[in-house]
């Protein structure tokens, strides 16, 4: 009798888990798109953790880099990208197969400690701002705006005030290089409050001039790769009168300077042709053509407009 008794117990038990993982599933279906978008658990949150009855069991769990908390019976279960009421769930539910009964757990997202920071330099939105005190120097700057064409993020800097020995530390942090080429986030230096950033800007120019013949002579930002015609089209294309057969590139090396004729209709017409690219610093000056219809017609106008004056004051002193 007492034998029975046990597997029936053991049937309950095992259908209870079966409903609690089966609820688990039906709340990762998709749900109409009227539904409100519930916030999701991500790596670096913290999550406030109550289970009724277990004050041994940790309060706090932080979401690691691969999406797992370390947290009793929770090892290797990814908890990325779910909502409260899932991970609730699945904690109950694994919780449950130790501590005898059905565990009460209660989750919620921890309130985020705020840290005060200064982002200056070359962000589009540089001043003082609070940031989550998990925050690396990127999300800083990607709530400074982001960064600026002409930033050098490998020597972004931290300036801070070192607590313990009261002087200050300036850090280089090579951020490009970290992201980009490693891709390993960790390496980043963790935020304190009262930290500067600093992005400085790329040495020396990175912007063309263009002159002459064109409708929006100017200063231009250049991007990886810009040729002549590229930047002459960036400052609006070349003028009705414009001789785009003799425009010069001007590049100073040192104390040298070179200038280049560039025959863009040439280089149009011939398949494969060259175009010369464009270094920071270039001056393009597109010059305009001697005689064009234009030219003659404002000559022509400027002539009649005088003899008709003269004409009128010769008129006037005979009388």
């Amino acid at each position: 009798m007492f034998r029975i008794s046990f597997i029936t117990l053991a049937l309950c038990f095992t259908v209870h888990l079966y409903s609690q993982e089966k609820k688990y599933a039906d709340t990762t279906d998709s749900k109409p798109l009227s539904a409100k978008v519930e916030r999701k658990v991500r790596p670096g949150e913290r999550l406030q953790i109550s289970v009724y009855g277990h004050d041994e069991l940790p309060k706090e769990a932080i979401v690691g880099a691969d999406g797992t908390i370390k947290y009793p019976f929770m090892k290797d279960i990814k908890v990325d990208g779910m909502t409260l009421e899932q991970f609730s769930n699945v904690l109950a539910a694994r919780l449950s197969q130790y501590i005898g009964g059905r565990a009460e757990v209660v989750v919620a997202f921890a309130q985020e400690e705020m840290i005060e920071v200064i982002v200056l330099g070359q962000v589009n939105s540089p001043g003082a701002l609070k940031i989550p005190k998990n925050h690396t120097i990127q999300g800083a700057i990607s709530a400074a705006g982001g960064a600026t064409p002409r930033c050098d993020l490998n020597k972004t800097r931290i300036i801070r005030r070192n607590h313990e020995t009261g002087l200050r530390e300036d850090i280089t942090i090579p951020l490009e290089t970290i992201i980009i080429e490693t891709g390993n986030v960790e390496k980043l230096k963790d935020l304190q409050d009262g930290d500067i950033i600093f992005v400085p800007a790329i040495y020396g120019a990175v912007y063309a001039n263009v002159l002459g013949a064109v409708r929006n002579p100017g200063n231009y930002p250049l991007f990886p790769g810009a040729n002549v015609i590229d930047v002459v089209f960036l400052a609006g294309g070349p003028e009705d009168d414009a001789s785009i057969r003799s425009i010069k590139l001007v590049r100073r090396i040192g104390a040298t300077q070179t200038e280049q004729i560039v025959d863009i209709e040439t280089v149009l017409k011939a398949k494969g042709g060259q175009v010369p690219l464009v270094e920071p610093g270039d001056i393009i000056f597109v010059p305009a053509k001697k005689f064009t219809f234009k030219t003659i017609l404002t000559v022509l106008q400027y002539t009649i407009t005088f003899i008709t004056a003269y004409y009128l004051y010769k008129q006037a002193t005979r009388n």
